[in-house]
């Protein structure tokens, strides 16, 4: 069986043996997360860090098989390329991940209000304990809220963004990086990647600050002469380097990592 040209009907048979050999561990994984969404509901940065710190966690521990000996030896044999391999990796931890949490929230949240309001009918459990109070049903998850604040010169300068636009770019760049490192180190990928990845951005914190002072100066920066529109030329810059760095970088890990798998089975 020749695995040298790209083959959709093989990439469905590999979604097809995770969700054969993990069925019973993803229901059980996405029925514990409906329950957490259940408590937390519309809690945004309970939200937030619930779907980062779990999906790198889930992305980091995706290709661990690759570095049993037994277990490797049957992901190599597989017959399918290591592209349509790594392309199904990516999709599973990024887009299916990032979807099931939509789908955990909304059950999550339907389920929870709905608990709520029905405690919180009943007069011992509301009135006299306190521990719960009707509540409407909200999805604060699918709002906006405002990415940066103030005005400068009367001329406002904030940006309003939708939560779940907010959170997939960052999901796809936690995502991008912890694959790769779950590709790369052979034990604690997860806790190894987040040590390294805080490591370099600290040196790189330390590089743009030692330039920052080097280009600039102490003194050379007159904020009197700062008009509405060098600040609104600022924050235009500041919002392309964003769009660079969040488009640009987890295609990048991605390739990065698919060279990595590459090497492996070497």
């Amino acid at each position: 069986m020749k695995t040298d040209r790209f083959n959709l009907n093989r990439m469905s048979l590999l979604f097809r043996r995770y969700f054969t050999e993990r069925l019973h561990t993803e229901l059980i994984y996405w029925g514990i997360m409906i329950i957490v969404f259940m408590f937390i509901r519309n809690q945004m940065v309970a939200i937030g860090g619930l779907i980062f710190v779990a999906g790198a966690f889930y992305a980091a521990r995706f290709s661990r098989e690759i570095h049993s000996p037994t277990n490797g030896c049957a992901y190599f044999m597989i017959p399918a390329t290591q592209l349509e391999k790594w392309i199904v990796a990516i999709l599973m931890t990024s887009l299916y991940y990032f979807l099931m949490m939509i789908l955990t929230y909304i059950l999550g949240n339907l389920l929870g209000t709905c608990l709520n309001n029905m405690l919180a009918s009943i007069d011992f459990l509301s009135s006299d304990l306190g521990f719960f109070h009707p509540s409407t049903l909200q999805w604060k998850l699918f709002g906006e809220m405002e990415l940066t604040r103030g005005t400068f010169n009367g001329v406002n300068m904030g940006e309003r963004i939708s939560f779940l636009s907010l959170f997939f770019r960052i999901f796809l760049l936690i995502q991008s990086v912890y694959l790769l490192g779950g590709v790369y180190f052979r034990r604690n990928q997860a806790f190894t990647t987040f040590f390294t990845t805080n490591i370099i951005q600290l040196l790189l914190l330390i590089l743009f600050i030692v330039e920052l002072r080097l280009i600039i100066g102490e003194t050379s920066v007159h904020f009197y002469n700062f008009t509405t529109e060098d600040a609104l030329q600022l924050k235009n810059v500041f919002q392309n380097i964003l769009r660079v760095f969040f488009y640009l970088l987890p295609p990048f890990f991605w390739v990065t990592g698919y060279f990595r798998l590459t090497e492996k089975q070497v």
